[in-house]
Order: structure tokens, then sequence, then C-alpha cells
């Protein structure tokens, strides 16, 4: 092929925000790894499916189609029905579960010189509604004149919140996130402790008393707002 295509992922664990991952396969499958099936691109995320979506090439171009995800799939903010199929364009952005598994659809010729300017607005500081500004280098969150540094775990903690800013987080889906390297149970949530889970959402709103409110949700999950809502 004279073209290459690729996926730049801006959200996924375990890959990292600007990791780019080839598509060199007619069918690709994206999904979650089981017991008993490994998809081509497998993400650390209870909320995706095993096998929640295809990347298929034909006649020279990308077409993605869903495969009855519980949660679905979505190609610039529009979600396939189930089994619905629709052509890639340079620049689509595609979106697993929500908005857990955020990708962007790439098609460079072999000729041409990766444009870096994507790159460099997924790894510089993000910028979230409500002022707030993620940066992944410095692992730090900016709010006006006010910067709170974090841990590695702390960020990754912080990171999911304030994307999900004035929306319901899980413990899953901290744990999930956050934990990822950890054994899972049979529930298929990472083997960590309530205690843990407390005592960093606890130093998270140590470091960012007077800027946030993490409210906790019936001891099942937590929303993530700025002091002025």
């Amino acid at each position: 092929m004279d073209k290459s295509s690729f996926l730049m992922v801006e959200r996924g664990n375990p890959y990292e925000r600007g990791d780019v991952i080839a598509l060199t396969k007619p069918i690709t499958v994206l999904g979650r790894k089981g017991q008993h099936f490994d998809p081509d691109i497998a993400f650390d995320n209870i909320f995706v499916s095993r096998q929640h979506a295809a990347l298929l090439y034909r006649n020279g171009k990308f077409s993605i189609k869903d495969l009855n995800s519980k949660h679905g799939t979505f190609v610039n903010q529009e979600r396939l029905a189930p089994h619905d199929e629709i052509s890639l364009q340079h620049g689509d952005t595609i979106v697993l579960a929500g908005d857990l598994i955020v990708l962007s659809f790439s098609i460079l010729s072999m000729d041409e010189t990766m444009d870096i300017t994507p790159l460099i607005k997924q790894l510089a500081a993000v910028e979230a509604s409500g002022g707030l500004r993620l940066n992944p280098f410095k692992q730090e969150l900016v709010y006006g004149e006010d910067v709170c540094a974090f841990s590695e775990k702390e960020y990754k903690c912080m990171e999911l919140l304030v994307n999900h800013q004035g929306q319901f987080v899980s413990k899953d889906q901290l744990k999930v996130y956050i934990w990822p390297e950890r054994s899972y149970g049979t529930d298929e949530v990472p083997d960590v402790s309530s205690e843990e889970l407390n005592a960093l959402i606890y130093r998270v709103r140590k470091k960012t008393r007077g800027i946030l409110d993490i409210e906790s949700i019936r001891g099942k999950g937590y929303i993530l707002q700025t002091q002025e809502e």
C-alpha cells in the first residue's frame, strides 16, 4: 500500500496518550482481553466489551463496525447501531464505552511526514470544562493561578474525574483506570481494597481543597465539581 493507517490514542489503558497503533490487518478487533479471547487491540476497561468493534479494510479503505457492544461505538459523536458499519475518514474520532476509550483515525501517505500538531495538542496541557487544565508531562492540575502536583496514581484519579467533570464515576471505573496492572477478580475489577481507594481519594481531596469538590455518592462513586459550581 502507498498509504498507512493508524489509530492515535487520546485515552485508553493500557496505552498512553499519544501512542500510535498501526493498522496492518484486513480485520482488526477492538475489545477487552478475556480468558478465551484476545482482541487485536485490547483495552483494560470493564466497560469495553470482549469483542467491541472491528476495523475493516476493503478496497483501499477502512471502515468500523460495532460488534453488538454493550456500551456502544461512536464515530464523531454519532453512535453506531449494533452491527452497523461506517466508512472512516482521516481525522475521525472513535469512542468506545461512553468516552472511556478515545481514538483518532489517521491516514498517512508513505511520502508524507506525520503532522505533529494533533500530537502536541494531545500531549500539552489539556483544558477541560470549567477552566481546569491537566498537564500529563508534569502530572499537574492547573486552575487559574492554582497548581496541584500529583503522584502517578493520584494524577490518574484526577484525570478520570476531570474528564468526567459533573458526571458520576463509579469506584469500579476508578479501580480499572488507576490500577490496570492488578490482578482481576471474578467481578472483572482489579483487586483494590476500599481502604486503598479511600486513601487515594483523601490525598487528592487534600491537594485540591479550596479548588475542587469531590462529592461521594452513596458510597458507590464520586462526582467532581469546581468550587464555583
